[in-house]
């Protein structure tokens, strides 16, 4: 009889960052070898979060720096389990059109002379 050893790809995730990051919620589920970062979300936004995991990766080891404060063991939460917290659509939405590669044109559109 085969033992259960559990999901062996997803514990690999744990001492696997990077691969963690990019199958993390904003790419979508529906990944294929032409559109790796799936469907679901704009292409905007796509392209938004493939940039950002130094910075995301940053924000965790700040969460990691906080817990050693507080006297909290730091291993009790692996990036893995952050980004599966991670408020990935509420940050999206409240930075600046700019910030996340579009214009402002939508928000103040150019004036129109009549002559």
């Amino acid at each position: 009889m085969p033992e259960d050893y559990g999901n062996f790809w997803k514990d690999v995730l744990q001492y696997e960052p990077q691969a963690a990051y990019f199958s993390a919620a904003p790419f979508g589920t529906r990944a294929t070898a032409a559109n790796p970062f799936g469907g679901g979300y704009s292409p905007a936004s796509q392209r938004y979060w493939s940039g950002q995991y130094g910075n995301v990766m940053n924000q965790y080891v700040g969460e990691a720096g906080r817990r050693m404060r507080a006297g909290q063991d730091p291993s009790s939460m692996s990036f893995f389990d952050y980004l599966e917290q991670y408020p990935w659509t509420e940050r999206y939405s409240s930075i600046s059109p700019l910030l996340r590669g579009g214009g402002v044109s939508r928000f103040n559109p150019s004036a129109r002379y009549m002559y």
